[in-house]
């Protein structure tokens, strides 16, 4: 073997070696790793969030009513939510138990006539009785093609009888999945009615909590006062989140968004009717408001790891996840949550829906970048 031929069986071995080491499965070790880094980090989280719990105890009655009811039309949403994808779905099974039944029947009448040609066939023949057929038949050769033919006529009758005997029992099957379906999708209807219902009830109770929290503010303090108390709570979350990050040793470390710079994709599509550094009563936001219709959903912008899923004052239900190397993506004001702490989320995947907890007056998603626990202008790192 020449030195060129070694070098070429060397380098298919390691291509191959290096395929087998990209698919190979994690081993037990690593999958005992992941799980003991999880419940790690779910534990200091829920430290963290007990901490949050303490403070929630010198909240007010109109904030913490407020929290309660975005929780509960949360839960409420998320059930609305899979009811409808359910809902969906069983639609389009019933769709297709629909179309394989009209195929059926289309099959089932084809078979008929053609059976009913076999057995015309048959009747014409019979006035000739195939007994008398055969002794008339004074060629060896024509009784042998007599014999032939009648064989062929009566396998070929037999099985047209068993195609629309097994047409026949298919469609009763079908009858009887398509009333099942049909007593499914009732079912799911009822329920979809029952959970709009209940959650337009949460909704305008909501919206009774929002008002007295409105007036409480203002008879206590100014809106610059709250919205500073808001801002300040945000920045103890995101510092003790990040010291909770950094103590950890993570066997599948994060990357970071530094060289997506310019490349990402918002979380939801809208209108900015609030940008980055505008003012608010005199703060300065640290993140922008998008507009959108309530329930659309939420992306998440990069491959990350949930590090936040919980209600926060003046930020509702928010969200944060972190993609590495100190950038952090928060989304807040949500109607419902679907991801815990802990989860894996890919780019574009659907972690939330659009809402207006934390006390909002409209629909919108709040949105903030974050490097090394600062705000960062989200506006250079954006398609």
């Amino acid at each position: 073997m020449t030195d060129l031929s070694k070098y070429l069986a060397f380098f298919v071995l390691f291509l191959f070696s290096a395929v087998d080491l990209v698919n190979a499965e994690p081993s037990d070790s690593e999958k005992q790793a992941a799980k003991q880094e999880l419940q790690q980090l779910k534990g200091k989280i829920k430290k963290l969030q007990s901490s949050l719990s303490k403070k929630r105890k010198q909240q007010s009655s109109a904030l913490k009513k407020l929290r309660s009811s975005e929780k509960k039309i949360a839960t409420a949403s998320k059930i609305l939510r899979s009811t409808l994808r359910q809902l969906s779905k069983k639609e389009r099974e019933l769709k297709k138990l629909h179309k394989k039944q009209k195929n059926l029947e289309a099959d089932k009448k084809i078979q008929k006539q053609a059976l009913a040609e076999q057995l015309r066939s048959a009747y014409i023949n019979g006035k000739q009785e195939y007994l008398k057929l055969l002794l008339n038949q004074q060629e060896p050769d024509e009784l042998g093609r007599m014999l032939v033919y009648y064989d062929y006529m009566n396998k070929a009758r037999s099985k047209q009888v068993k195609q629309l005997q097994t047409t026949l029992s298919e469609l009763r099957n079908i009858d009887l999945a398509i009333q099942k379906e049909i007593r499914k999708l009732n079912l799911l209807r009822q329920s979809k009615e029952s959970e709009t219902k209940q959650l337009k009830k949460l909704k305008r109770k909501r919206k009774q909590l929002v008002d007295a929290l409105g007036k409480e503010i203002a008879t206590k303090s100014d809106e610059l006062t709250e919205l500073e108390i808001n801002a300040q709570e945000l920045q103890q979350l995101i510092d003790s989140v990040r010291e909770t990050i950094e103590e950890m040793d993570f066997s599948q470390p994060l990357e970071g968004l530094k060289r997506l710079k310019g490349k990402l994709h918002w979380p939801s599509k809208g209108k900015q009717i609030k940008r980055y550094g505008s003012l608010n009563q005199g703060q300065r936001s640290s993140g922008v408001l998008i507009a959108g219709k309530e329930g659309n959903d939420i992306n998440a912008i990069h491959h990350g790891r949930v590090v936040y899923s919980d209600w926060l004052r003046g930020f509702g239900l928010l969200l944060i996840v972190d993609h590495g190397k100190g950038y952090m993506s928060l989304y807040g004001y949500n109607q419902a949550l679907y991801k815990d702490v802990g989860d894996w989320v890919e780019a574009n995947e659907a972690i939330a829906t659009l809402g207006q907890s934390g006390g909002q007056k409209q629909p919108a998603l709040y949105f903030e970048l974050r490097h090394q626990g600062k705000p960062v202008n989200p506006k250079k790192w954006f398609k």
